[in-house]
């Protein structure tokens, strides 16, 4: 179990194939598989055709080899970086200066969460969207009242801020498959005389739940 349980957390970081993350997994399940007897080695050669991962919609992070290895360092050792960002609302990348708090890998893709000191307030970097990427020599302190987990769990995917109540009805057909699932923290759900749902959820960004409701069609609607 334990060694399926290595090739299940190589699929599950494929996204960042070709970025140091990836490429230390591979290294450390080879190193272990060098020192298994030939019949384990054999059967976690086998798990490749036992147990597939599939993932998403994800971005290729070969080309952020270096903005990872430079993140890293500077996220543990706590240091302030320098770098240049290109946002997609952006005509050309901005320079600006980040105290790097947290890497943060969710829905297939890597981000940075720090202080940005251009716009002096807590912002999220995209990764692939780093152009370049220096350590200064100054250091940083992380805030006491800087809590990851709080700051994030406003959001339904990665943009977080001031709670909204939003409550979604899911059709007869579709509720199962909701109820199967977790979407959200704060979801709570209500069953229908006619076997529909009521999904309610308490976010900071409306946009992206309406992103994710797209997929449903007509079997969904905001009330």
């Amino acid at each position: 179990t334990e060694q399926m349980a290595l090739y299940f957390s190589k699929g599950l970081f494929k996204p960042l194939q070709g970025s140091p993350i990836y490429e230390s997994l591979e290294s450390a399940i080879q190193k272990i598989g060098s020192q298994l007897p030939a019949q384990s080695f054999s059967f976690l050669r086998g798990l490749e055709n036992a147990l597939a991962v599939r993932t998403f919609g994800f971005k290729d992070y070969s080309r952020s080899k270096q903005t990872i290895e430079a993140m890293t360092r500077a996220v543990f050792h706590k240091y302030r970086v320098r770098l240049t960002y290109q946002s997609p609302h952006d005509s050309r990348p901005t320079e600006r200066e980040l105290d790097p708090y947290r890497l943060w890998y969710v829905s297939n893709a890597l981000y940075v969460v720090g202080h940005d000191h251009l716009r002096n307030d807590l912002r999220v970097f995209a990764v692939d969207r780093i152009h370049s990427v220096s350590l200064t020599n100054r250091r940083f302190e992380i805030p006491e009242d800087f809590d990851f987990e709080a700051f994030t769990r406003t959001a339904f995917n990665m943009i977080w801020g001031e709670t909204q109540e939003v409550k979604i009805r899911f059709s007869a057909s579709q509720a199962p498959y909701i109820r199967e699932r977790t979407w959200h923290p704060s979801q709570q759900i209500e069953t229908e005389p006619d076997g529909s749902i009521i999904l309610t959820l308490k976010v900071a960004d409306l946009g992206e739940v309406k992103f994710w409701l797209i997929g449903f069609g007509v079997e969904a609607t905001v009330s």
